[in-house]
């Protein structure tokens, strides 16, 4: 059983991250301008549901965002380290 995220969304990723497997992302859609590509996708973690908004271009990932239902602050790359690794998990993981 992996653990609960609190209400505050503190180490929020880093328990997604220590419990991948209770963590389910499914791509909206995929849309590509130019050289930058956004992935809308709806998460799923525990009883937590949200959306989940990566944009990555050539250089590599460009903002991402993380909106989880009933936590207090909406998860970024500015105000959480973790983001990148989950992102880089989620989009490897896309097709699969």
């Amino acid at each position: 059983m992996s653990k609960s995220i609190p209400s505050s969304g503190a180490n929020a990723v880093k328990l997604i991250l220590k419990n991948k497997e209770a963590c389910k992302c499914y791509l909206k859609n995929q849309e590509t301008t130019g050289t930058v590509t956004t992935y809308s996708l709806d998460m799923f973690y525990e009883d937590h549901t949200g959306t989940f908004t990566i944009r990555v271009d050539e250089n590599g990932l460009k903002t991402a965002s993380l909106n989880i239902t009933g936590l207090k602050k909406v998860i970024t790359l500015e105000n959480d380290g973790n983001l990148p690794k989950l992102c880089k998990y989620v989009l490897e993981n896309l097709n699969q």
